[in-house]
């Protein structure tokens, strides 16, 4: 059953872009419930014999309860208007479409959850259709919450009793052009619409866009949509990810482990590398914590943030034996006064049987730039041995989340995921070259960053982790599993995202597979740091990486 069903409106015959826009989305493979008052172009639908288009009562304006409602009454349409286009028919056209979206959820020929209406007429969402084909797809599988109707709009909530804005031009908190919800929430919201159309135009005397009736209905009643940022162009398609991303808090097993006490430090995120029979482990300690507001709280007089690792060998069941301190006094790189000290956020891999390293670091740089070192991870002297600094393929300020991963007998970096980038270094100008590089078009890839090492998954594949972050306050992050060829290293499939525990900042570096489960490490707010499993079955990997 699909969770998801598209509402299309065909309401002008001489759009021939509208037609091409809706072919585009049928094309996808979404549900679709789609209405239209003209039987020549039914009549093309139904030869175009899409099996995920729904053909529904042909559309009448006069049958509906807005025009209905309109021949009752006297109102002026807004003074400031494309004349032209927005006609009292076009209005009226606009504020039926929820009575049709409504019809369809009654409907319902698709046993759907969640509708969600487009404007194939705005020929902005549609300026790369082949995108957009690839976003209705993922769309149509994606697992929204059970209860949200999601809007974008541009501009502020309107002020209550502050009506006039509203009368004679447009109020741009509502983009217009897409909405989605749950069954329960549209429905609750037609019912709003209904007992309250009649009431706006009788006291205002305007007929205004639908648009801006939601603005004075969100203002003036009970109804509270779920609001993002959207303006008009294909940022209304970033819908946030907290509205369908998997919460998995609920299906985890979860196992803290009794960590040493270091004043004024926290265990934070974890790498675990699986090398020689040995289970190691590397943790890194931070010494501050996240406030309400996602500021730091630093616990040093300078506001210096300082990284500390240990390092553990964990028995058959992932538990430490113990908890060592790595030294640093083996870096042989000159130490500089900076706002961070310290190996970050390390990730541990296997080259040659040897144990590497690769870290963010900032003090071992010298121009306050964030820098990856990669060098050996020394278990049996707790120490790091052969350390350097790796230069970025251009001038950046910031280096972070490479994945180390070895392809033919060679050390490769994967360095950005859109386009798909690996890199080598090179060895007398430590600096990373790219040597591949190959442009995916599957949503999402765009804001991808590394997390884990990838993993054998079977004969053919690697499996890892990385994550995105949205800029909320405090941010949000999600997380994707990825599984590539093994021989080509490239990415062949995905999953949706998920949050561990909580949505806000959770952090995994650390990833393995036993017999049934999936294994991750995951902080909570750079703190706390517990190991999860679940079930392979509780993240499935069913969408396709997509190339332009």
């Amino acid at each position: 059953m699909p969770q998801l069903s598209l509402v299309i409106t065909f309401i002008n015959k001489d759009n021939e872009k509208a037609i091409n826009n809706f072919e585009t989305i049928a094309k996808s493979g979404i549900p679709i419930c789609f209405y239209t008052k003209y039987n020549s172009l039914a009549e093309i639908i139904k030869n175009k014999a899409y099996p995920n288009v729904k053909l529904m009562k042909p559309y009448n304006l006069e049958d509906t309860f807005v025009y209905k409602t309109c021949q009752q009454l006297e109102y002026s349409l807004p003074d400031i208007r494309n004349i032209e286009k927005d006609t009292e028919e076009y209005i009226l056209m606009r504020h039926s479409v929820l009575e049709l979206v409504n019809h369809a959820i009654e409907e319902n020929p698709w046993n759907s959850t969640h509708f969600s209406w487009i404007d194939i007429s705005a020929d902005f969402i549609f300026n790369n259709s082949d995108n957009i084909g690839e976003f209705m797809h993922i769309l149509s599988t994606r697992k929204f919450q059970s209860n949200i109707f999601v809007l974008p709009g541009c501009w502020n909530k309107l002020e209550k009793n502050k009506a006039d804005v509203l009368f004679n031009a447009v109020y741009w908190r509502f983009s217009g052009p897409l909405f989605l919800g749950d069954t329960q929430s549209i429905s609750k919201f037609y019912g709003i619409y209904k007992s309250m159309f009649e009431t706006f135009i009788k006291n205002h005397k305007k007929l205004v866009w639908d648009f801006n009736f939601w603005a004075w209905l969100e203002a003036n009643t009970d109804w509270k949509p779920d609001w993002y940022y959207g303006d008009h162009n294909d940022s209304i398609f970033k819908i946030p990810t907290k509205y369908y991303a998997l919460m998995l808090n609920d299906k985890l097993q979860k196992t803290a482990y009794d960590y040493p006490i270091i004043e004024k430090f926290f265990p934070s995120n974890t790498a675990y590398l699986y090398h020689d029979s040995k289970h190691i482990l590397n943790t890194r300690f931070v010494n501050y914590s996240y406030g309400s507001s996602g500021g730091y709280l630093i616990n040093h007089e300078k506001d210096t943030i300082i990284s500390k690792n240990i390092v553990s060998i964990l028995n058959d069941n992932l538990l430490p034996y113990g908890y060592d301190e790595m030294d640093e006094t083996n870096i042989c790189l000159q130490h500089n006064d900076s706002y961070s000290v310290g190996l970050e956020d390390i990730r541990l891999y296997s080259y040659n049987g040897i144990i590497k390293f690769i870290a963010t670091n900032v003090n071992y740089v010298g121009n306050r730039a964030n820098r990856m070192i990669v060098g050996e991870y020394d278990i049996i002297n707790n120490c790091y041995v052969n350390s350097k600094i790796i230069q970025p393929p251009t001038k950046t300020l910031c280096e972070k989340n490479w994945v180390p991963i070895i392809k033919d007998g060679e050390e490769n970096f994967i360095y950005t995921w859109s386009p798909f980038q690996i890199g080598k270094i090179n060895q007398e100008t430590n600096v990373l070259e790219i040597v591949e590089s190959h442009n995916i078009k599957s949503p999402d890839f765009h804001r991808i960053r590394g997390s884990t090492i990838f993993i054998d998954y079977d004969e053919s594949y690697r499996i890892g982790v990385v994550h995105f972050c949205e800029e909320t306050c405090p941010r949000q992050y999600y997380h994707i599993l990825v599984v590539l060829d093994k021989n080509t290293l490239k990415p062949i499939s995905y999953s949706d995202p998920f949050c561990f525990q909580h949505y806000g900042v959770e952090f995994c570096i650390g990833f393995t597979m036993t017999d049934d489960n999936y294994v991750f490490w995951v902080s909570n707010k750079d703190n706390d740091t517990v190991m999860v499993s679940l079930d392979f079955s509780e993240i499935p990997i069913h969408h396709s990486v997509n190339y332009a």
